[in-house]
């Protein structure tokens, strides 16, 4: 004798499963995209960054440095740098400011 309740709760169940095995072919596609750029990504940071021979990227005196660094460099206190220098600093967002490294080792020099 067959249940009549099972009867009508077995489309139900099939259904799900049809649901459950879309549902992880999905995220095994997701989890294969995810490693392809992973791969695409170690590939990127594994190359060399080009540098000029004579100086690195550290060394250009167009390159912004922070306040702090600036302070460092032309043993100046960032207050000094606020009072004396306010017009040499670029503003990086709202709230950040930096100096170019060039205009630093003049304010050092001097």
């Amino acid at each position: 004798m067959s249940n009549p309740s099972l009867a009508l709760l077995s489309p139900l169940l099939d259904g799900g499963a049809v649901a459950l095995k879309d549902a992880a072919n999905r995220v095994d596609a997701v989890r294969a995209a995810a490693q392809e750029v992973a791969k695409r990504e170690t590939a990127r940071a594994e190359q060399p960054a080009k540098e000029t021979p004579d100086r690195g990227p550290r060394d250009d005196p167009d390159r912004i440095v922070s306040l702090a660094e600036a302070a460092r460099l032309s043993s100046l206190s960032i207050d000094t740098l606020r009072r004396r220098h306010r017009n040499k600093w670029v503003q990086l967002s709202e709230r950040r400011f930096g100096m170019r490294r060039r205009d630093v080792l003049m304010l050092a020099k001097g």
